[in-house]
């Protein structure tokens, strides 16, 4: 037969888990902060052209 067959423990604990899920909670704070940076970005656009549209009247 070309496939073997393994009988591995294949049970999923808590370390496996956290070790398994490292990349996934990496990429999402790396969105997270991303999304934050942006929105910071917007927020500060939208009190400058507030401030430019006080000044004009």
């Amino acid at each position: 037969m070309i496939f073997k067959r393994h009988h591995d423990n294949t049970e999923v604990t808590t370390a496996k888990l956290a070790v398994l899920l490292i990349p996934a909670m990496t990429i999402s704070a790396g969105l997270t902060s991303l999304m934050a940076a942006k929105s910071y970005e917007i927020i500060r656009l939208a009190n400058a052209c507030g401030k430019a549209i006080e000044e004009e009247k």
